[in-house]
């Protein structure tokens, strides 16, 4: 039982030391710190329109 519990905690620190650096680049991504950049280009995409010809 000594044994699962220490692989169990030495297996969690291994997937956490090889995937931190890819939730530190993702972060941003699902915090949605773009949206309100999409948000502003499709808002200037509407009010621009077609020009009445």
């Amino acid at each position: 039982m000594l044994w699962l519990i220490a692989s169990l905690i030495l297996l969690q620190a291994i997937f956490h030391w090889l995937f931190e650096p890819i939730i530190q680049l993702l972060t941003p991504l699902f915090g949605l710190n773009f949206l309100p950049w999409i948000l502003a280009l499709i808002g200037l995409w509407l009010f621009t329109g077609r020009s009445s010809q």
